[in-house]
């Protein structure tokens, strides 16, 4: 399968000599989910806000379906096909559903925004990606949950090609954590291409095609997910063994240091 993203010798270069990216080399192929996973710090968000535009690298070449690509803001990415979920919603809490979802390319009619064609819009999306909401509500009276799906919504409006999503179960229960991944499913059935930022291991098993491991700024490895365990992709994140059983002596309750009442 022919790669949609291509990052080549991507160095962030911050004050005194900082590198957050250090010379990496990273690809996607079209119609895949590509978990990037690393401890914090590691890098991650960093390379896929430069993918995305919202930082620029220091050096180093991008290229999205083979051509080369210069993005000096999001709307550069947009207008090549990149969509981007933050972890950190970027959500208006007095606008609606909708309105949040067309912000800044809202529908016209004689000279004012369409609000009725706003909802119809909001109203298609959610049917169409089986993301289901009630695009009426304002952004203030929803839930976690309903939020991911209003940027998920607000992204897929834009008609990319590809979709980024920065630790997107963090927030979430179990329950919407397995909703959002048949979300993402769907996503790569209908063509789209996912790049997953994770570190919960478990996650990445099961959702993802390919895996790439970050340490400290540098990229570690590209492998297939279904070749490489949890245990292994733990090492290769911080470079020593992980001990996931440990010994502990059992604790010895000794005299009461502190007892509060009625508080």
């Amino acid at each position: 399968m022919k790669n949609i993203i291509e990052m080549y010798k991507i160095n962030k270069i911050y004050d005194n000599d900082v590198y957050a990216n250090k010379d990496i080399d990273f690809s996607v192929s079209e119609g895949e989910v590509h978990a990037l996973v690393g401890e914090n710090g590691a890098g991650k968000s960093t390379l896929m806000k430069i993918l995305y535009g919202l930082e620029k690298a220091s050096n180093g070449n991008i290229f999205v379906d083979g051509k080369e690509r210069f993005f000096n803001s999001p709307n550069d990415a947009i207008d090549a096909g990149i969509g981007m979920v933050h972890q950190n919603f970027m959500l208006v809490p007095s606008f609606t559903v909708a309105q949040n979802i067309v912000l800044a390319h809202e529908p016209m009619k004689n000279g004012f925004i369409d609000e009725e064609a706003t909802n119809e819009i909001a109203r298609k999306l959610s049917e169409e990606y089986n993301l289901r909401i009630d695009y009426k509500s304002k952004v203030s009276d929803i839930n976690v949950a309903e939020k991911q799906r209003t940027e998920i919504l607000k992204a897929l409006y834009r008609n990319p090609k590809v979709l980024i999503f920065d630790e997107p179960t963090a927030v979430l229960t179990p329950q919407e954590t397995i909703s959002l991944f048949d979300a993402l499913t769907s996503l790569v059935d209908i063509g789209k291409t996912v790049i997953f930022i994770t570190h919960k291991l478990k996650e990445v098993k099961s959702i993802s095609h390919r895996v790439t491991v970050m340490r400290s700024g540098k990229k570690i490895t590209t492998l297939n997910t279904k070749d490489v365990s949890e245990n292994d992709l733990s090492e290769m994140m911080v470079g020593r063994k992980v001990l996931f059983n440990l010994n502990k002596q059992k604790a010895v309750t000794k005299e009461t240091i502190l007892d509060v009442k009625n508080i």
